[in-house]
């Protein structure tokens, strides 16, 4: 990750708008620090862009719907405005580069997943005019390096990293493999470097993501793992927190049970999809486990990792899951009681094994589903926030809000609002912190003391630097 140069004179201004997953998320950020070095400016507004890219999601339907409203959106703001080029990238091209060149005339290009990195020569031929291109491979991403330019999204003192790329999994619902292409590891000196510039960048939290973190080094030469590589980023001086998303269950090895329970910087938090409960749903699905081998897992979690934070996700309305898989997942959720959890209604994705399953769930049963379940894991969730008032914790601040002029007339206190090592940016609720009186910056901890539960979310009041 290179620090990108700054051109007085910019060819173009270009704004960006990001969808779906951090990873995503990522992409985006090395396509930016790209095109800054490559001589175009960033726009922060898109009323001041000559530019818009729009990198898409095509996970599930809902993703594609989205990606295809946000084009649409800006191809109709460029009718009315001075925008020279639209481009669209990521997933959405990948998927289906050809067709949608066809149906969105509007488009300049269509940047496929393996082309991230040719993102400023691309956009030099469409502003000359020399070409209206779809550059798609056929699974091929571009994984970046250390060396990559990039400009991080939002605020610096917390960002992502992402260790591989790729899925070779054949899981029945997930369409990943066929966009993301092979399986792909980082070299551990380069996410290391990586990590290492990032803290020199001022970053105190780092969130890894990859499609199959524990997949990770498969690879390489010497077949290093994933606890090798959270071992050597737990080296890194300036990172407080670094936390690592999606783990396979099936793959979670004593190694690196064993690193969570003793790292310094590595959080005791473990984000593993289970995805169903059912027997006969899991084979379905092709995740190679059982109920019984997913309970042993979460006990064995428990039993050596003190404090560990949990965090899973599930899909219901999977082609055949009847009345009683559904209550068979229920009733394993309210037995193991998840930290957090995220649940997705299943989406028939073409090219998945899924995709030619009979019985398929009527979209009404899959959403009430999705609602009681999502009901269930609000009450858990609540009775466990509920549980932790009283405590002192320790923060890391987010932003920090502006208290109104009523407010300092009688010497309110300001407030901020952060998360606790339990709480992942995003996806896990956060803390609203009343600030005793002391200024604090985005970056910093602060010792709290939990006063109570706002929906997801915490609240505390400041105590002192932590």
């Amino acid at each position: 990750m290179t620090a990108p140069a700054r051109s007085s004179a910019p060819k173009a201004t270009v704004y960006f708008r990001s969808l779906g997953c951090p990873k995503n998320r990522i992409d985006s950020e090395v396509m930016l620090g790209s095109l800054a070095l490559g001589g175009y400016a960033v726009a922060e507004d898109i009323q001041d862009a000559d530019v818009v890219v729009v990198n898409t999601c095509s996970f599930i339907q809902s993703a594609r719907e989205e990606s295809i409203q946000a084009i649409l959106d800006v191809a109709e703001f460029r009718d009315s405005k001075r925008l020279r080029a639209l481009l669209v990238t990521g997933c959405l091209p990948q998927r289906y580069g050809s067709d949608l060149a066809r149906e969105l005339p509007e488009v300049d290009a269509f940047i496929g997943t393996g082309h991230f990195h040719r993102i400023p020569q691309i956009l030099d031929e469409t502003l000359a005019g020399h070409t209206r291109g779809v550059y798609v491979d056929a699974g091929e991403t571009h994984l970046y390096d250390e060396h990559d330019p990039r400009l991080v999204i939002g605020p610096g003192h917390s960002a992502y990293v992402k260790i591989s790329e790729g899925c070779d999994r054949v899981c029945a619902f997930c369409a990943i493999p066929g966009i993301r292409g092979r399986f792909q590891s980082r070299r551990l000196e380069s996410v290391v470097a990586e990590a290492l510039q990032l803290a020199a960048a001022g970053a105190k939290e780092l969130n890894l993501v990859a499609q199959d973190a524990t997949a990770y080094g498969k690879d390489l030469p010497g077949r290093p793992r994933l606890s090798d590589l959270l071992r050597a980023l737990d080296e890194v001086d300036g990172i407080a927190w670094i936390r690592q998303l999606y783990v396979y269950p099936t793959a979670v090895t004593d190694d690196f049970i064993a690193l969570l329970a003793s790292a310094r910087r590595v959080l005791p938090y473990v984000d593993v999809p289970l995805q169903h409960a059912s027997d006969r749903v899991l084979r379905a699905m092709k995740r190679g486990t059982t109920q019984a081998r997913q309970r042993a897992l979460v006990e064995r979690l428990r039993e050596r990792v003190p404090g560990v934070t949990l965090r899973t996700t599930f899909i219901v309305g999977f082609p055949g899951e009847t009345d009683g898989d559904f209550a068979c997942l229920c009733d394993f959720v309210c037995e193991m009681r998840f930290d957090h959890v995220g649940v997705f209604r299943y989406s028939d994705e073409e090219g998945t094994a899924a995709y030619a399953y009979g019985e398929k769930v009527p979209r009404a049963v899959a959403r009430r589903r999705h609602r009681e379940l999502m009901a269930l894991q609000s009450e858990i969730m609540a009775e466990k926030l509920a549980a932790q008032i009283g405590i002192e914790v320790d923060v890391l601040v987010d932003r920090v809000g502006t208290a109104s002029a009523a407010q300092k007339s009688v010497g309110a206190p300001g407030v901020a609002h952060g998360r606790l090592a339990s709480q992942a940016p995003e996806i896990d609720g956060s803390v609203v912190l009343k600030l005793a009186g002391a200024a604090v910056a985005p970056g910093e901890f602060v010792r709290a003391h939990i006063t109570g539960v706002r929906g997801c979310d915490l609240e505390a009041e400041a105590l002192a630097p932590a």
